[in-house]
């Protein structure tokens, strides 16, 4: 068996986006494994060169909506023997339509992995068209994947709206370790303790809003901390206009896009890893952060909530809203001020050590890619 990884753009690990570093990761880890692998990506650019890796990487050119496929790329599919598994990463991708629909003719199997797009919130952005989108040409992607991969329990139950599937399967991203690595040294702060976001500075999916106000009514009743934003997006003067609005630009510092040791070093700094989002697939920064031994607060729809519960390990918000954030942020600071936080921080390691290990997740999935007893279309 080969598993071919398709994702959309360079897939290059260097400030790439989090769908192409998943796809990394686990390609990385199938290698480990002794799995042959590869990665595809369809990109503007086909021509530059590919990440380096100890295993082969291909391009090919994106294509308007109105043409075929790469012609490359219809060739390199043709070329797979019937037990090659494609995982294709990313949703309302018409060229991942295209490939779809070229892997059924030639009854070569797909996982899909759609990342966090059918999301209930997800889905409320650019409605309609989505709508017509979903019925035109996604619902034929996920009704003849193998399996359709979901990152979190969220998303797997709002599919049901959308088509009813009997080929889904929940199986969260992982955390590499061993690019945590950096020399760590204790940055300036104006206050006690420091609560973080790292990220795209996306008020609706991340909930931003309700981040700020939170920690806008928490300092009227005389919380102590600070708020660091790193990150960088199309929100930032929004969210810089409402700290105005809401009298704490001085309480909040935004760090504006780091990358690398810069961003870990920054995030060990903080107390409090805040991810109050309302969609997510399965962020890369709360495990992240969790790796770096930072205590956290997410909301359900990051759907991490459950095991930092069971690791005690942080504060779960069930309702992300601005009075939900004022209460975790007293009740952290709490623990910060009898030095519980530490400990918690400590959990937080674990759980992404024992829960999100990228080897356990690429086992996992090996289990999905076994196509001996699949009914192929």
């Amino acid at each position: 068996m080969k598993v071919i990884h398709l994702v959309l753009g360079k897939a290059n690990p260097e400030r790439m986006n989090g769908v192409n570093k998943v796809a990394h990761h686990l390609a990385m880890s199938f290698y480990e494994l002794q799995i042959p692998v590869e990665i595809w990506g369809i990109t503007r650019t086909p021509d530059q060169a590919v990440y380096p890796r100890p295993f082969p990487t291909y391009l090919f050119r994106a294509q308007p909506i109105y043409r075929d496929l790469d012609p490359k790329l219809m060739y390199a599919i043709s070329q797979q023997e019937k037990d090659t598994v494609f995982h294709i990463h990313g949703a309302f991708i018409t060229d991942f339509y295209k490939v779809t629909r070229l892997l059924k003719d030639m009854k070569l199997a797909y996982v899909y992995t759609p990342h966090g797009a059918f999301n209930r919130i997800a889905l409320e952005k650019n409605k309609w068209v989505k709508k017509v989108y979903i019925s035109q040409f996604e619902k034929a992607i996920l009704r003849d994947a193998l399996k359709v991969q979901f990152l979190g329990q969220s998303e797997f139950d709002h599919i049901a709206s959308v088509v009813r599937l009997q080929n889904k399967v929940v199986i969260p991203n992982g955390q590499d370790f061993s690019e945590l690595h950096f020399d760590f040294s204790n940055m300036q702060r104006r206050r006690n303790p420091v609560f973080g976001f790292c990220g795209r500075l996306d008020i609706y999916y991340k909930g931003l809003d309700t981040l700020l106000e939170g920690f806008a009514a928490y300092c009227r009743k005389e919380g102590d901390g600070e708020l660091w934003l790193i990150g960088d997006g199309p929100d930032r003067p929004k969210l810089e206009a409402l700290c105005r609005q809401l009298r704490i630009s001085e309480r909040v510092q935004f760090m504006g896009a780091r990358y690398g040791k810069d961003k870990l070093n920054r995030i060990a700094n903080m107390d409090l890893f805040c991810h109050p989002s309302r969609s997510e697939g399965s962020p890369t920064a709360v495990l992240e952060a969790g790796a770096l031994g930072r205590t956290l607060m997410v909301s359900t729809a990051t759907n991490v909530g459950q095991q930092v519960e069971q690791y005690r390990c942080g504060l779960h918000l069930r309702q992300s809203n601005a009075a939900s954030i004022e209460k975790a942020l007293f009740d952290f600071e709490k623990y910060y001020r009898q030095g519980l936080h530490t400990e918690m921080g400590e959990r937080a390691r674990e759980m992404v050590s024992r829960e999100f290990n990228w080897l356990a997740v690429a086992r996992r999935l090996l289990d999905v890619y076994q196509v001996k007893n699949a009914v192929l279309r």
